[in-house]
């Protein structure tokens, strides 16, 4: 009986002996080391075997050479290890070829997987691979464990710049850059999400090969804090704004305040200011800059050739320079120390501290100059009272005064007879134009088709006109009705009325040639009537 060993030597049982033959090295190969022959001889158990034989051996390749005497082989069956990692996350399988024995089983694997304590995580494809190795060289990880994976930490879904906005210039279509729109207040309304917490996951346990639970580490938690006007809801998992503001990032707590505090002058450091609550500004708005808020404002400089839309009352400290270009509109009241070439329109009253000069004001309800009280050039419109000082000049620099009518009623009024005068210039042209089209079918007998097509769309037009205008002649008759009617209008001049000064109250009017003094403006009729100021 023999055995073939890696190809390299082989052990032969014959009768007079035991035969070693090695066998050439072929392609480079190294023939065996005297130590690798002694070990197999060990291992199969080879008794009395004489080393010098066996040296002969290695240096005869390809000679059976008689090593040891007569005796019966000695078959050796194939074993199995399993040993498990000192983590208990791999357990490592270790097969010893037979020699001339039983090879190794599945079943053999599975003892020796159970003495092991292996019961999970058993890779079966690598124990069917280890299964068909000729001979192992190193141990094959059969089982495998599987870390716990940790929970995620819990984090915050801000729906907000928590960092504040970076207020960057932004570069326009055409190339330019934009100064003015910096966008660096973050508003928000009632009821607004502001974050969103997305709360800490469990994690998933893992586990040993030897079937042991690793639990994971709960992911760690943040709080999401309320600030003021900030409420949480759905378990306190959403933050939302409980006002209209602007929301900001306090410490960890997200707070929204309905009054924004500008601690300068508005200009190229802060941009244009477009809030939804209040505004309080420091300083000045600059020239070509805009404040808007959706309730009140106060401006402690002045307005200089800048822009101011307000939803409530409007306080400016000083007053305002318009530069023939500044607009200030307002939903509440204006109070003021002077207004200047501006354009002021407040839906209640106008209130200024000393003059109103080359302006044009418009109140829903009164316009009053306190302290010298000057009112010169401009417009000045009040659906109820004018109270002033002195209105115009020396130098009867043109300067009108309307009250007793609603100022916006009165725009209507001007527009809708702007728009009736363009219809009917509109409507004088169609109708010249059919005349002319109508004279050449007559001359012609038949108009060309082009012309029969320009005859209908002509006809068209100017029956719209007409539509169009009946419903402005009729809107003006409304309007001029509720101007008629009105009898609240009232102009107080304490000091003196200068020649040049246009008066209107409702749609009576005069025009002042001669100065009057001391005086209370009212309607009379048709007439504008003139009493003792009281």
């Amino acid at each position: 009986m023999s055995n073939r060993n890696d190809s390299k030597f082989l052990l032969e049982y014959r009768g007079d002996g035991v035969y070693l033959l090695v066998f050439p090295p072929i392609r480079g190969e190294s023939v065996p080391s005297p130590n690798d022959i002694i070990m197999e001889l060990h291992s199969r158990k080879v008794e009395n075997p004489d080393l010098n034989k066996v040296r002969k051996a290695l240096e005869n390749p390809g000679e059976a050479v008689l090593i040891a005497p007569p005796q019966q082989e000695v078959l050796v069956d194939g074993t199995c290890r399993v040993d498990v990692s000192r983590n208990k996350m791999e357990a490592y399988l270790f097969i010893t070829p037979p020699r001339g024995g039983k090879p190794v089983t599945r079943e053999d694997v599975n003892k020796a997987l159970e003495q092991a304590g292996v019961k999970a995580g058993i890779d079966e494809e690598a124990i069917e691979l280890a299964l068909s190795m000729e001979r192992m060289t190193e141990p094959l990880v059969v089982a495998r464990g599987k870390a716990a994976e940790d929970g995620q930490p819990a984090r915050i879904d801000y729906k907000f710049n928590p960092g504040g906005m970076p207020g960057k210039p932004k570069e326009l279509i055409d190339g330019r850059v934009d100064f003015y729109n910096l966008d660096l207040i973050q508003n928000v309304e009632a009821g607004q999400v502001l974050a969103e917490k997305i709360p800490a996951t469990p994690g998933v346990p893992g586990f040993t090969v030897t079937g042991e639970e690793l639990p994971p580490r709960q992911g760690k938690d943040v709080v999401l804090a309320a600030g003021k006007n900030v409420e949480l809801i759905n378990d306190g998992l959403v933050a939302v704004s409980t006002i209209n503001g602007h929301v900001v990032l306090q410490g960890n707590k997200i707070t929204v305040s309905n009054i924004l505090e500008v601690k300068g002058d508005v200009d190229f450091s802060t941009g244009n200011i477009d809030f939804k609550g209040s505004v309080i500004v420091k300083g000045s708005v600059n020239d070509g800059f805009t404040v808007k808020a959706e309730a009140d404002i106060e401006i402690q400089g002045s307005v200089s050739g800048g822009f101011v839309h307000c939803g409530g009352n409007l306080k400016i400290k000083s007053g305002i320079v318009g530069r023939s270009k500044g607009m200030v509109v307002c939903r509440g009241s204006v109070y003021t120390q002077f207004i200047e070439n501006a354009s002021v329109t407040a839906e209640q009253d106008v209130v200024v501290g000393e003059a109103i000069m080359h302006s044009h004001v418009s109140a829903g309800k009164t316009v009053t100059v306190g302290g010298k009280g000057v009112i010169v050039g401009g417009v000045i419109r009040a659906g109820e009272e004018i109270q002033a000082k002195i209105v115009g000049s020396n130098l009867a620099t043109l300067t009108e005064l309307e009250a007793g009518v609603n100022p916006c009623l009165r725009l209507e009024y001007a527009k809708a007879k702007t728009e009736l005068v363009a219809k009917e210039n509109e409507l004088e042209k169609a109708t010249k134009a059919l005349t002319l089209l109508k004279q050449m079918q007559q001359s012609l007998g038949e108009l060309p088709s082009d012309k029969k097509a320009i005859v209908v769309k002509v006809a068209q037009t100017q029956a719209q006109l007409v539509k169009d205008m009946e419903v402005l002649k009729n809107d003006l008759e409304n309007m001029e009705y509720q101007i008629a009617q009105s009898e609240r209008g009232k102009i107080l001049v304490e000091g003196v009325i200068h020649s040049g000064v246009r008066v209107t109250i409702g749609m009576a009017s005069l025009h002042v040639h001669d100065d009057i003094h001391f005086a209370c403006l009212t309607k009379d009729g048709s007439e504008i009537k003139i009493s003792s100021y009281r």
